[in-house]
C-alpha cells in the first residue's frame, strides 16, 4: 500500500527531525527583549508541504473508478438495498478488523464509542452498495475503514 508506506515515512521523518529551539539566548537577563514573533505563512500555503506538489495530487475519483471495477464482481448478488443492514454489516466487519489488528482494543473502543452517530450518518449518507463495498474490502485486511469508506462512497455514490 503506497499511501500507508508514504504516511508512515512522513511520520517517521517528522519524529526524527528535532524542533527548532526558539528560546532567547539569555532567559535570565533583566532587560532582555522578547523573542521576535514569526510572521504568519503567506496566504495560500498549507502546513502540509506535500512533496508531490499541487499539480501532482492523486486522482481519487479515478482510483475509485478502478476500485469499482475490481470490487463489483465481489459484491453480493443481488446487491443490498437496506441501508440499515448494510451499514450494520460494514461496522461489524470494521469491528472484526480492529479486533484483529489492535489486540489492546483501543481502536475498537474508539470506533464503538461513536457507533450510534456513525450508524445514523451511514444510513443517511452512504449507499448500500458503498457499505457492501467497504464490508467486502475490510475482509482483505489491507486498508482501514476511513479510506475504504471514502473510496467506496466515491465508487458507489448511488
Amino acid at each position: 500500500m503506497p499511501r500507508a508506506r508514504d504516511a508512515l515515512f512522513a511520520a517517521v521523518l517528522i519524529a526524527a527531525c528535532p524542533a527548532p529551539d526558539v528560546r532567547p539566548a539569555s532567559p535570565t537577563a533583566p532587560n532582555a527583549s522578547p523573542p521576535p514573533t514569526q510572521a504568519s505563512p503567506p496566504a495560500g500555503r498549507t502546513a502540509n508541504n506535500d512533496a508531490r506538489g499541487f499539480a501532482n495530487q492523486p486522482d481519487y475519483d479515478a482510483e475509485a473508478a478502478a476500485l469499482k471495477a475490481q470490487v463489483t464482481p465481489r459484491l453480493p448478488d443481488p446487491p443490498p438495498t437496506d441501508r440499515k443492514q448494510a451499514c450494520a454489516a460494514m461496522f461489524a466487519a470494521a469491528d472484526a478488523l480492529y479486533r484483529d489488528i489492535d489486540p489492546a482494543g483501543s481502536a475498537l473502543q474508539l470506533l464503538q464509542a461513536s457507533r450510534a452517530a456513525d450508524q445514523s450518518a451511514c444510513e443517511r449518507e452512504t449507499s448500500p452498495r458503498a457499505a457492501a463495498c467497504v464490508t467486502v474490502l475490510l475482509a482483505d485486511r489491507n486498508a482501514e475503514l476511513p479510506w475504504l469508506l471514502d473510496q467506496c462512497s466515491r465508487a458507489f455514490h448511488d
